[in-house]
């Protein structure tokens, strides 16, 4: 699809007959390629070896070759990178997006240029960066947590990393060509969305990207977005093609059967669906009231039920008797996790040969931690288990633990896993709800579509199975989700922003850019009448500020003209003589008063009758009222020339003419004095530096406002360092407690000096007009649920001690400290460039204190 740009709208489809035969190519199994095209763009590729821009095929050199067949998809994806032009590659998990990447990171090496590759978690990160490494040697990677070879060709690295590259206008970016985004569909994380679209703006026009995603169905709505933002050409090519087919079926709860929903075709099995219905009729009719709020007529029982743990054994067990393991189980609870591996304790899917290797691989592993902690019951249960072939995963298990699982699910060793998210040949949903942050609901069907996608390994099985336990045909069927963006400005954005040198990165620039922009500006803009009213309040709150009589005396000159027709005489600074004499509005102003002679056009009859002339009075039948004008509104930027003394009656007049001539030249009204430019007020707003903005900069990981507000008032400065390291972990997003929080006297203070600076905060923001509630955002704000836990490491407590003082889990609690480790040394950097000497090493030392022991134990990937 050649898309095309306009002036009137952002862009919008080329309606010609030359284009619109092109508009969509199908390919051999289902490939879709489309481009979006900025307007008067013109390629100058050879045709015979890069083909067209609505229909690119590559007949050059390769920059890699592989050892199978690439698919139509991928072929089509190759030529849009050998064009340089940016693609989003669109397609099932599983479908073989790597091998576009690859592609990429071949063609960066061989025309001697860098690449970044992007992903969204740190532990992604590291597992990427082991198998780039293993291809291309010359790799290199950065976390947060880990920096290795950061001068390689090619770079691994979190967005978070990439967007402060980009804040900070990083060297590295200059010899960049490519850049890959892994798992774009996380855009549209509501919490960590914003740093994709900000990566996404801020990259230079000259690096070229490519976008990997799940299926979504607003694809070329991204592409156009990329094309008006990089005025580049964007491709997208997509597929619903699966190399390998999934079945669905419905294990019923108490059931002991498999029911074929979803054949390899996709096609519903209407009848076995009204089978397994008829199945729950009858069995809600013999159990009577037995589990009525979880089950009710016609509808499929939901896991978390006291059976589940009997259910997942028949499931299992069926699975390997069919010989359909590598299994993943799918449990949106991690409590519910190990519950469901240790029920398993009767099977064993593993060799003696096979038990001893993963005893060895076991022991290598864990070599790295200390004696106590290889102790933990959290690894000594874990060994039976694997030997067994079953495994755990969840985010709240030990990092070393988790990587572990994975390494043996890779080599065969582990046949059957919870919660792992690797590709296997079977797939099993126990629940089909899970927690958001904010309640529990119904997992969505793209959300489904992409994790289902893990069943059926390509090369290895003919078939994925997926069994799952829903009773919504859409959840199976449905349509991808479309890609929406969650962008927002965040404080640490406009900062950065403000700090930046002047050009295109203001805050301005990057509301206009963002892809919720993109896509509000092509729907109705129903708030457009009320934003009017809200710009125009806004604008007469700002004049009022600007038009303080300080500010305006420069321009107060004589033969300056105010209020249309008024020329100024002379200002002078001084009390009323008597202020029941002025009116109202006068009288009670407070701080000094300036008078202002000024020179009227008045009547012949009230200058011969007196020393002070008055203004003409109103024409008969009209009544008059004395105004107090807000003279800076209507200053004019014309002056005219004064004589020194006005009293002859001659010089006066000819002022009027002077006057009465402008008047004619300008009838639609005399220009006006723009405050705002000629007194260069945005300027001093700009350039004003303020110690707490050129802290607040350098911090991302935690409330940037908050934590620069304790910096400099001073709660920092009465804690010794491991007080701060507890302090700070309260800024560090995590898990909850359901425990009451008890607190020791040294922490207690602290804390409360935390929500009385946050509560300040959140009314401070609400008297600006932004929508916060008090309660909440103090809430949101202070996670105080590991504080004690963090205290006690920093002083030196073992691991087992301080897992004991929580009921959270410990991989959730290492999660945590490493983060924190990160905002403490964001903090230092803060305090160094503030020229807080003390406090940065206060921040050093509460870092050094956190790290070590299994805490900061290295990953297997590296």
């Amino acid at each position: 699809m050649v898309m095309d740009e306009s002036p009137t709208t952002p862009l919008k489809r080329k309606q010609s007959e030359e284009n619109s035969a092109s508009k969509r190519r199908n390919l051999a199994r289902t490939c879709v390629h489309e481009v979006a095209v900025p307007s008067g763009y013109a390629s100058d590729k050879d045709e015979a070896i890069y083909g067209t821009l609505a229909d690119p095929a590559y007949n050059g050199e390769r920059a890699k070759t592989y050892q199978f067949t690439l698919d139509s998809f991928q072929e089509v994806s190759v030529a849009c990178l050998e064009r340089k032009e940016s693609v989003l590659v669109s397609a099932h998990t599983s479908a073989g997006k790597t091998a576009v990447a690859e592609y990429a990171i071949a063609m960066s090496f061989r025309e001697k240029q860098r690449v970044i590759y992007t992903s969204p978690l740190k532990a992604l990160s590291n597992q990427k960066y082991r198998e780039l490494s293993q291809e291309f040697k010359d790799v290199g990677l950065m976390t947060g947590d880990v920096t290795i070879s950061p001068s390689a060709s090619c770079l691994v690295m979190t967005t978070e990393i990439l967007r402060g590259m980009l804040y900070r206008g990083s060297e590295v970016l200059k010899e960049v060509a490519w850049v890959i985004f892994d798992e774009i569909h996380y855009m549209k994380d509501r919490e960590r969305g914003v740093v994709w679209e900000e990566s996404i703006i801020f990259l230079p026009p000259a690096i070229k990207m490519v976008f990997l995603s799940a299926t979504m169905s607003n694809a070329t709505e991204f592409a156009e977005w990329i094309c008006y933002l990089h005025k580049q050409p964007c491709h997208v090519v997509y597929t619903d093609f699966r190399p390998t087919p999934l079945q669905h079926y419905v294990f019923p709860m108490g059931g002991a059967g498999l029911y074929l929903v979803v054949d390899e075709n996709e096609q519903f099995k209407e009848d076995n669906f009204l089978k397994l219905q008829d199945t729950f009729s009858k069995q809600n009719l013999g159990d009577g009231n037995k589990n009525a709020n979880s089950r009710a007529s016609g509808r499929i029982a939901k896991g978390g039920t006291a059976s589940g743990g009997s259910d997942i054994y028949k499931i299992v067990k069926m699975i390997m008797e069919r010989k359909f393991q590598p299994v993943i189980i799918f449990s949106f609870s991690r409590r519910e996790c190990e519950q469901h591996a240790m029920s398993m304790s009767k099977l064993d899917f593993n060799t003696q040969e096979e038990k001893d290797i993963v005893e060895q691989v076991f022991k290598n592993a864990i070599q790295c931690l200390n004696e106590e902690d290889r102790n933990l019951p959290a690894i000594e249960l874990m060994l039976p288990l694997l030997q067994r072939g079953i495994a755990v995963h969840h985010s709240g298990l030990l990092p070393i633990i988790k990587e572990l699982v994975e390494l043996l699910f890779q080599e065969g060793l582990v046949k059957f896993a919870m919660g792992l998210n690797m590709p296997a040949k079977t797939v099993v949903f126990t629940s089909v709800k899970k927690w958001d942050g904010d309640s529990h609901r119904y997992i969505g069907s793209g959300e489904y579509i992409q994790m289902s996608g893990r069943a059926g390994r390509r090369g290895k099985d003919d078939r994925g199975i997926c069994i799952i336990m829903v009773d919504e045909k859409d959840m199976v069927l449905g349509k991808p989700a479309p890609l929406v963006s969650t962008f927002r400005l965040s404080y640490y954005s406009i900062l950065n922003l403000m700090s930046r040198a002047e050009g295109q990165f203001t805050a301005e620039h990057v509301i206009r850019n963002s892809f919720h922009q993109f896509q509000y500006e092509k729907a109705e803009v129903a708030e457009y009448d009320t934003l009017k009213l809200e710009i125009a309040r806004l604008e007469n709150k700002m004049m009022a500020e600007i038009t303080r009589p300080e500010r305006v005396l420069s321009f107060l000159l004589p033969g300056r003209l105010v209020c249309e027709n008024i020329v100024v005489v002379n200002v002078v600074k001084k009390p009323p003589a008597a202020s029941g004499s002025l009116p109202a509005a006068l009288a009670s102003s407070r701080g000094n008063n300036y008078i202002v002679d000024t020179l009227l056009h008045c009547s012949l009859s009230s200058s011969e009758k007196g020393p002070r002339p008055k203004p003409c009075p109103p024409r008969p039948g009209e009544k008059g009222e004395m105004h107090v004008l807000p003279l800076i509104s209507t200053l004019s930027k014309l002056r005219i020339t004064v004589p020194s003394d006005l009293r002859p009656m001659e010089d006066r007049k000819n002022i009027l003419l002077a006057v009465q001539e402008l008047e004619k030249r300008f009838p639609q009204g005399l220009p006006k004095l723009n405050p705002v430019k000629l007194q260069k007020f945005r300027d001093e707003l700009k350039n004003r530096s303020r110690l707490k903005g050129r802290a607040a900069c350098l911090i991302d990981t935690g409330d940037e406002l908050l934590v620069t507000e304790l910096m400099f008032n001073g709660t920092f400065n009465d804690l010794d360092h491991h007080q701060v390291a507890a302090l700070a972990s309260c800024f560090v997003p995590g898990d909850r407690s359901s425990e009451q929080i008890h607190l020791r006297a040294e922490l207690a203070k602290p804390l409360q000096q935390l929500q009385d600076s946050a509560r300040r905060i959140a009314e401070v923001q609400r008297e600006c007009k932004l929508e916060v509630n008090v309660d909440e955002y103090v809430e949101a704000s202070i996670r105080p649920y590991l504080m004690d836990v963090i205290y006690c490491w920093s002083k030196g407590a073992s691991f087992a001690e301080v897992i004991q003082m929580t009921d959270i889990f410990e991989g959730s609690i290492i999660r945590l400290a490493r983060r924190l480790d990160e905002f403490l040394n964001q903090l230092k950097g803060a305090a160094h460039a503030v020229g807080e000497a003390d406090l940065e090493k206060k921040f050093s030392a509460a870092s050094e204190s956190l790290r070590r022991g299994i805490m900061f134990a290295n990953s297997l990937y590296l």
